[in-house]
C-alpha cells in the first residue's frame, strides 16, 4: 500500500503579483516597464524556471503539489532577494537591468542595508508593494496561477497573429531555435530534432512540414488557440483578476490604455509613467499597412489548408 504524501506548506511573502503575459513576441517587453512605473510597484521579475515548472505541470510531468510548491517558492525567493538588494542586474544593456527602473536608488540602498531576515519580511508585508512578473504562455492552465497566488492579477497581451508569426520566422522559432542553448522553454527530442513543449502529441504532423511559413502557422496555432479559448472560457470566472489587452491598441493608444490597465490593477500612474511611455515609443501610428504586406506574403507561400488556418486564427484574434 502506497503511503499517503503530506501536502506542502509554504507561506507567501505577498499575493500582489501582476503577471504580464503573452505568447513569445507578443508585447510583454512594451508593457512591463510601463506597469513598473505605477505607484506601489517594484521592478519587474523574469524567471524562466518558474515558467518551466508551469509547463511541466501542464504536460502532467510534474504533479500539482510539487509544481505549486516550486512555483510559489521561486517567486517568494525572487521577491525576498529583490527587497534585500540581492541578485540585481546592473548590466547596461540588459532589458531587466535595475538601472532602467523608475528609481534605481531604492535598490542600491537595499543592497547596502544590513536589514534582512524576519525584519525584512515584516517590511515586505507592511509595504504591500506590487510585483510585475514577465510570463510566457500563462493561459495554458489559468487555474494553476490563481491556486498558487489567489489575489494575483493576469494581463494577457493579444497581438495580431500575422505580426507574431513574422517575428517568429525572423527568430527561427519554426524549429532551429529549440536546440539552441539560449532556448529557455521546455523542449523535447523526437527523431533527433528538438520540439517545443506545446508540440507534444503533434510531432509527426509537424515533422512532415517543410515550408517555414506553414511550420510557423502550425506552431503558433497550437500555442495560441488553447490560450485564447481559455481566456474566453475563464474571463467571467476571473473577471477581476484576468484582463486581455490588444497589443495594437496598447502601442497606438498608449495613454488611454495605461489608464485602463492602472484602473484594472487599482493603481495610479506615477510621475515616471509619461516619460517611460515616450521611452517605449508609445502612441505609435497605425500598423495596418505593414501587416497587409506581411499577410500577402504569407498567403503566397501556403497551401489552401493553411490559408484556412490563418483565417481561423484571425477570426479568433478578433474575439474579445
Amino acid at each position: 500500500m502506497q503511503k499517503k504524501r503530506n501536502k506542502h506548506v509554504l507561506n507567501l511573502l505577498t499575493n500582489n503579483l501582476i503577471f504580464i503575459a503573452s505568447v513569445g513576441r507578443g508585447g510583454k517587453s512594451f508593457l512591463l516597464p510601463l506597469v513598473s512605473t505605477l505607484e506601489k510597484t517594484e521592478m519587474f521579475i523574469c524567471n524562466s524556471v518558474a515558467e518551466n515548472v508551469y509547463y511541466l505541470n501542464y504536460l502532467k510531468l510534474l504533479n500539482d503539489d510539487s509544481a505549486h510548491y516550486l512555483f510559489k517558492h521561486i517567486y517568494n525567493e525572487k521577491i525576498y532577494n529583490l527587497n534585500i538588494g540581492r541578485e540585481l542586474s546592473k548590466r547596461k544593456y540588459d532589458y531587466s537591468s535595475i538601472n532602467k527602473y523608475k528609481n534605481p536608488k531604492i535598490y542600491f540602498q537595499r543592497e547596502k542595508s544590513i536589514k534582512e531576515g524576519d525584519i525584512k519580511i515584516k517590511d515586505i508585508k507592511n509595504e504591500k508593494n506590487n510585483y510585475p512578473i514577465q510570463f510566457h504562455n500563462i493561459l495554458m492552465k489559468p487555474p494553476f496561477i490563481f491556486k498558487c497566488f489567489p489575489k494575483s492579477k493576469v494581463i494577457f497581451i493579444d497581438r495580431h497573429p500575422v505580426d507574431v508569426m513574422f517575428d517568429w520566422m525572423q527568430k527561427k522559432y519554426s524549429g532551429q531555435f529549440y536546440s539552441n542553448p539560449r532556448n529557455t522553454t521546455y523542449s523535447f527530442k523526437y527523431k533527433k530534432k528538438a520540439f517545443p513543449f506545446w508540440c507534444n502529441g503533434h510531432e509527426n504532423e509537424f515533422a512532415k512540414l517543410s515550408n517555414v511559413y506553414e511550420k510557423t502557422i502550425f506552431l503558433f496555432e497550437k500555442l495560441y488557440v488553447i490560450q485564447k479559448k481559455n481566456y474566453l472560457r475563464y474571463k467571467k470566472k476571473y473577471k477581476n483578476k484576468l484582463l486581455l489587452v490588444k497589443f495594437e491598441k496598447l502601442v497606438e493608444e498608449t495613454d488611454n490604455q495605461i489608464k485602463y490597465v492602472a484602473k484594472f490593477l487599482n493603481l495610479k500612474k506615477s510621475k515616471f509613467t509619461d516619460s517611460e511611455i515616450k521611452k517605449q515609443n508609445g502612441n505609435r501610428e497605425k500598423t495596418n499597412f505593414s501587416r497587409k504586406i506581411k499577410r500577402d506574403n504569407l498567403i503566397k507561400n501556403i497551401s489552401e489548408k493553411f490559408k484556412t488556418k490563418l483565417i481561423n486564427l484571425e477570426k479568433l484574434y478578433k474575439k474579445k
